[in-house]
């Protein structure tokens, strides 16, 4: 079971919202919106393990996206993030933080892949979150 919150647009104009009714056809809406636009969504595993996925959260603005999970394991929490490792050594700005150019992921098909497998199975495999 999940909750689902999201921010569309960023600084003063950013408009949000959160609700535990998660439906994928509506996150991937939302996913969608952003990704033409700007802003955030994340999905946080509610009544979960203490041990596994608790986050997952996609921050795009301009087609660019930045993935990561967050992950409690035995002894430590661990953040599982995309990576783009033909991209070139170069910073890029998401949402107002500079981020380094191999982990921002510019597909998609990626992302939406990413937030259906995380709703369907409450993980991501490690091919598209390492």
């Amino acid at each position: 079971m999940f909750s689902f919150s999201w921010v569309i647009g960023c600084g003063d104009s950013a408009q949000g919202g959160s609700t535990d009714d998660v439906q994928v056809e509506n996150v991937l809406e939302t996913v969608e919106f952003i990704l033409d636009k700007s802003g955030s969504v994340t999905l946080d595993v509610i009544d979960g393990d203490e041990i596994g996925p608790e986050s997952l959260q996609v921050q795009t603005e301009g087609g660019k996206s930045v993935i990561s999970l967050g992950e409690n394991t035995s002894d430590d929490y661990v953040v599982r993030t995309f990576t783009n490792r033909l991209a070139n050594d170069e910073k890029i700005s998401i949402l107002g933080s500079e981020w380094d150019s191999k982990l921002v992921c510019e597909d998609s098909t990626v992302v939406t892949a990413i937030i259906r497998e995380f709703i369907s199975t409450g993980n991501v495999s490690r091919d598209l979150l390492s």
